[in-house]
């Protein structure tokens, strides 16, 4: 009897075996997929193959849905990302990885809600921003808004509310981190904001879900499977324009550490996770050496560069507790007329390099790090 005469004959057990096996392999090639797309940063697209992989019905395992809340939380679902630990908890209620992920995503989501209130972005855009707001007549989706003080280009679908939304958001980056530092661009500001929708990237440093870069303007990018979530855009924004702000207060001599760190705590608060790991680095003696922290941190190790934003949002933070803003003010004017940043830290808070925590020179670091 040939195979399939055999298949279709098969009693009614082993048919549903074979179905079985069919159904869990096809979905153990859905959750291998979304594995490869997490590693990818195509978070969207993990999130798609974890649930077809769970629709097929095959046996749950509570990694799965701890894995989908990771994805989830990636593009700023934190709410959904609970939904699944909850169920990865009811099938595994000792599940360290779950556990500790949902304590993150609690501290995350409590985090960016103390940067924004929902509430005040309810206002509909008036009618003077409606005519401003220019559509591209070869990109659907792109959309431009030009002001006083910045020039957007947003290269994503999205309704008007969500690009009003964004303007206001850029206004109070404008006015409140003019305020600390003391200084307002002089021309209006290049910023690009584009939706990946899930596609492959290049590697990112900060954070996953979304990535920024300051190059003479401020470029976003943020992963998400509709409309971006405003607090995160709102820090990854706050993060680039004090780049944008330091670079021309220090002329381009800015230590990355100190460019980053202040960039990184000014941009949102630390989260626990965040010093928990630092506190690891200090107990273990592998923080990085001072040597490490000069350099731009996109040519460190990947391994490395995580601890490197730490760290340096660390120091910054208890340079602007110990000393105030006004002092971080006149160091970055002491780099911008040439100053080396150890005679500036001498001049500015009367202490050396190595009297900052944080900053000191460690042992154990490999010399590639250095």
């Amino acid at each position: 009897m040939c195979i399939e005469g055999y298949a279709l004959n098969a009693p009614p057990f082993l048919m549903k075996a074979v179905h079985l096996g069919y159904t869990q392999s096809l979905a153990l090639s859905h959750f291998q997929q979304a594995t490869l797309s997490y590693g990818q940063a195509c978070y969207v697209e993990a999130i798609q193959h974890y649930l077809a992989g769970l629709k097929l019905g095959a046996a749950q395992h509570h990694y799965i849905y701890a894995d989908l809340a990771k994805a989830y939380e990636m593009v700023g679902e934190w709410d959904t990302a609970l939904v699944c630990l909850d169920i990865a908890l009811r099938l595994c209620p000792d599940s360290p990885t779950a556990l500790r992920r949902k304590a993150r995503i609690l501290d995350e989501k409590a985090c960016y809600n103390t940067l924004i209130s929902l509430d005040d972005f309810k206002e509909p855009p008036p009618g003077q921003f409606l005519k401003q707001l220019q559509m591209s007549p070869t990109e659907i989706s792109k959309q431009v808004v030009n002001s006083e003080f910045f020039d957007l280009t947003y290269h994503s679908e999205a309704n008007p509310q969500t690009v009003w939304n964004i303007c206001r958001l850029i206004y109070r980056t404008y006015s409140e981190l003019g305020e600390v530092l003391g200084y307002y661009p002089a021309s209006p500001v290049s910023i690009s904001i584009t939706n990946t929708n899930g596609r492959a990237t290049s590697q990112r440093s900060m954070p996953r879900w979304a990535s920024g870069c300051y190059d003479g303007g401020i470029r976003l990018e943020y992963c998400a499977a509709g409309e971006p979530v405003l607090s995160i855009l709102y820090a990854l924004l706050r993060h680039e324009w004090v780049h944008l702000l330091v670079h021309h207060l220090a002329h381009g001599h800015c230590p990355a550490w100190l460019d980053e760190g202040l960039a990184q705590s000014i941009a949102r608060p630390m989260f626990q996770s965040e010093r928990f790991d630092l506190q690891q680095a200090v107990q273990m003696k592998r923080l990085l050496p001072f040597t490490a922290l000069n350099k731009p941190f996109n040519q460190l190790p990947a391994k490395y560069r995580k601890l490197a934003y730490i760290q340096s949002t660390a120091v910054a933070e208890f340079l602007i507790q110990q000393f105030g803003f006004p002092k971080i003010r006149k160091l970055l004017h002491q780099l911008g007329d040439g100053t080396p940043i150890e005679i500036a830290i001498e001049q500015v808070f009367g202490g050396n390099l190595t009297e900052i925590p944080f900053l000191q020179e460690t042992e154990h670091i490999p010399n590639s790090v250095l």
